[in-house]
């Protein structure tokens, strides 16, 4: 999920989106946002979809584009991701 992060990062800095902008979007403080970009907090599933939204980044892309890399998620967010992708 490391690298998913970073991407996510790169494109808000690119689209000039502070973290308090994507922080008030999740109802989320900046400071909690900011330690989910550093990695201190996990960036859980529905927060990952809400971020994809507000970048209008398609969230099947980030993932497929970071596809060799190890991504780490619970038994219930595959879950929910697999049900998700079906939709799409």
């Amino acid at each position: 999920m490391e690298n998913i992060i970073e991407e996510i990062k790169k494109i808000r800095k690119s689209k000039k989106i502070s973290q308090s902008e994507i922080g008030n979007y999740l109802s989320i403080s900046q400071g909690t946002y900011r330690d989910i970009e550093s990695g201190k907090i996990r960036l859980s599933l529905d927060n990952y979809l809400l971020i994809c939204k507000y970048l209008k980044i398609d969230p099947t892309k980030l993932i497929n584009d970071n596809s060799k890399k190890k991504i780490e998620l619970t038994d219930k967010e595959a879950e929910i991701l697999k049900h998700i992708l079906k939709q799409l």
